[in-house]
């Protein structure tokens, strides 16, 4: 967790970062910040503070761009300090409920979690079931393919890798899930090497109370981490409810 203080002009500038940078992927400049989020600020008050900013280590300037980004630290102390909880929306909860309650089978319903989380948010999904035979479904693999940050060949062949290789991302999963109800794992805080340039965000769901697998989202370190943590934790307590209301076969 960042512990460090930032002013609160500088809170809402980073947040003003963020939040741009989350829905255009392009580099925020100090004209957009005064435009469209704090226009009681000069663009040349904002310009100061982004340098302090970027001395801190929360925002890096891009070489191609004259406009900040994000840097994980700075995506730390938002998830930390400034997200703002949301909840599922009327529609959302009853898309998972109706899913679940067509479902008769343990497979079935994982697979179905999985087409849920990455219809619903554009990222990845992947479910593991962590039971003596493993399994996992995953769905919305072209969803990362269609973020600007896995343009580069390189960087898009190693997640794809990633995802192929069911044993590691089972590791990956039960490894989180162990950590605490829900997880954020942005970029560089990943401890497997090719997903540090993503981030995930997982959660554990439960049978009679005891853990017996994971969810997880993985997208760009830009996604919306408001939305898929609270949908993340959403449906892993809804499967949670179903599992042991005993109806799963």
């Amino acid at each position: 967790m960042t512990k460090q203080e930032l002013s609160e002009r500088k809170q809402l500038i980073l947040n003003a970062i963020i939040t741009d940078y989350q829905h255009t992927a392009e580099a925020v400049g100090s004209r957009t910040i005064t435009r469209s989020y704090l226009p009681d600020l000069s663009p040349a008050t904002i310009r100061n503070e982004m340098a302090d900013l970027e001395e801190e280590g929360f925002i890096v300037q891009p070489h191609t761009s004259a406009g900040r980004i994000p840097t994980d630290r700075g995506y730390r102390f938002y998830v930390d300090r400034l997200m703002k909880a949301v909840r599922p929306t009327q529609r959302e909860e009853q898309t998972v409920k109706s899913a679940f309650q067509k479902t008769i089978n343990l497979d079935e319903i994982l697979h179905r979690t999985a087409k849920i989380l990455s219809h619903t948010l554009d990222y990845t999904a992947i479910v593991v079931n962590l039971g003596s035979h493993r399994r996992i479904f995953s769905a919305g693999i072209p969803n990362l393919l269609h973020q600007p940050e896995f343009r580069d060949l390189e960087h898009m062949e190693r997640i794809l890798d990633l995802l192929e290789e069911e044993n590691t991302l089972c590791e990956i999963v039960e490894d989180y899930t162990g950590e605490e109800a829900l997880s954020i794992h942005i970029g560089s805080e990943n401890k497997h090497k090719d997903v540090k340039e993503c981030s995930m965000v997982v959660s554990a769901y439960e049978l009679n109370d005891e853990i017996i697998g994971g969810i997880g989202l993985i997208g760009p370190t830009r996604m919306h981490y408001s939305k898929a943590s609270t949908l993340v934790d959403y449906v892993a307590k809804e499967l949670t409810r179903v599992l042991s209301s005993g109806e799963i076969l």
